[in-house]
């Protein structure tokens, strides 16, 4: 591995007193950070604070001192508690001045929209003295930077598309020139890993991560997956490429059959393409997971899936099999898939059944899954506890790669 370029670091800051109260959801944060890495900055923190003129300011400060740039979002509105203009004119020890083409601009929104402008909006054409004003098109607040010791504070509106439009438009080329990012490409590959834990996948890689290492090896766990993020920063995309090929392919032999797919692929995408290209049907019996795992399939306009059953009641899957009694097992999980392939006319049965043991808000499972078709059957039993909802997911997700390994193994 190289070692990694020296990239400019980031604080992206959120201001409002509703995004500590829960009342909104903060998908900025997570927009930018992703932006930021594309062109090459890296996020190094991010802070929420509220409409406190005092905590806003030393947030900020603190930015100041632990990055090379600071980037807040929020707080540019024309009310009381807006307060990031004043903040920041705080920060860098200036006053706030009145930008006339700023009140043009936002009195001609206003008559663009056929609304009076009331007085408060005038707030919004005060910005720190010396800031370098970016004009917003689409809204009335106006996005400014300023400087403090030579690290910029970049201040965005809160509205998620006025911010994304002043990202397209002005901010990230301005980024890009200021830290002379415009030779530098950074590039993202995701594995994404189903049948083993996070700690599993560490075991297997963790020679690979650490930090300052380009490309960067890194995982993030999701109920009963795990990505692994390649990241490869260069001075394009053919150099960028040549990065994480090699260290994909180490990752790919250690790991094998677990890697289901890349990038933007999903699992229940994945098991469509097989049916699709090896021109089969599917049917799906389901307990405990109610239905989620057809569920992810029927969200696939190509879906090869006939026909979906969930059967919570035991009582009523022993009827379906001629019993009066008994427990679950693989066997019985086999014999279930190969009922609701038989009743649907399909050419492949997957069955996902398992009966929860409850107790003080906590669940446990045994589970089983099934595949079965022509030639080829494929099964799998697990026990795990936790959170209902959370073994729901990861009992659907294990069931569809039980399938998955099926398909594998078919002509």
């Amino acid at each position: 591995m190289s070692p990694t370029p020296k990239t400019p670091t980031c604080e992206i800051v959120t201001i409002g007193s509703e995004l500590l109260l829960g009342q909104i959801m903060d998908t900025n944060t997570s927009y930018l950070a992703k932006e930021l890495g594309r062109i090459g900055v890296t996020t190094r923190f991010r802070t929420s604070v509220g409409d406190r003129l005092e905590e806003i300011s030393q947030v900020i400060r603190d930015g100041v001192e632990r990055c090379d740039m600071v980037m807040t979002t929020g707080g540019l509105g024309p009310t009381l508690d807006d307060l990031t203009r004043e903040a920041v004119a705080r920060v860098a020890g200036v006053d706030l001045e009145f930008k006339q083409n700023l009140m043009d601009l936002i009195e001609e929104y206003f008559e663009r929209v056929g609304y009076r402008m009331p007085e408060n909006n005038r707030r919004q054409a005060y910005v720190p003295a010396g800031s370098r004003v970016v004009l917003n098109p689409v809204g009335t607040a106006p996005c400014f930077i300023a400087e403090v010791d030579a690290k910029p504070i970049i201040c965005l509106p809160g509205v998620p598309n006025e911010l994304k439009y002043l990202w397209d438009h002005e901010i990230s080329a301005w980024i890009r020139k200021r830290f002379g990012l415009a030779d530098q490409k950074v590039t993202y590959r995701v594995l994404k890993v189903v049948g083993l834990g996070e700690s599993g996948v560490d075991r297997l890689i963790g020679d690979l991560m650490g930090v300052g290492k380009n490309p960067e090896v890194g995982l993030l766990a999701s109920s009963g997956e795990i990505k692994i993020r390649i990241t490869a920063t260069a001075r394009d995309d053919r150099e960028t490429e040549g990065l994480i090929r090699p260290v994909e392919e180490d990752i790919r032999t250690r790991l094998g059959k677990k890697i289901y797919g890349i990038d933007d692929e999903t699992l229940e995408g994945v098991i469509d393409s097989m049916l699709l290209q090896k021109g089969l049907t599917l049917a799906i019996l389901e307990t405990f997971t109610a239905g989620m795992a057809a569920q992810r399939l029927y969200q696939i306009p190509s879906s090869r899936l006939l026909d979906s059953r969930v059967i919570p009641d035991q009582g009523r899957l022993l009827r379906l099999l001629g019993k009066g009694s008994g427990s679950l097992d693989v066997e019985t999980a086999s014999t279930l898939a190969q009922k609701v392939r038989e009743m649907a006319q399909a050419d492949v049965g997957l069955s996902i059944v398992g009966f929860t043991e409850k107790n003080e808000g906590s669940s446990a499972i045994n589970s089983f899954a099934a595949a079965i078709g022509d030639g080829f059957e494929k099964d799998f039993s697990w026990y795990m506890g936790g959170h209902f909802r959370t073994l729901q997911e990861r009992g659907a997700v294990t069931g569809l790669n039980t399938l998955r390994l099926a398909l594998l193994e078919t002509r």
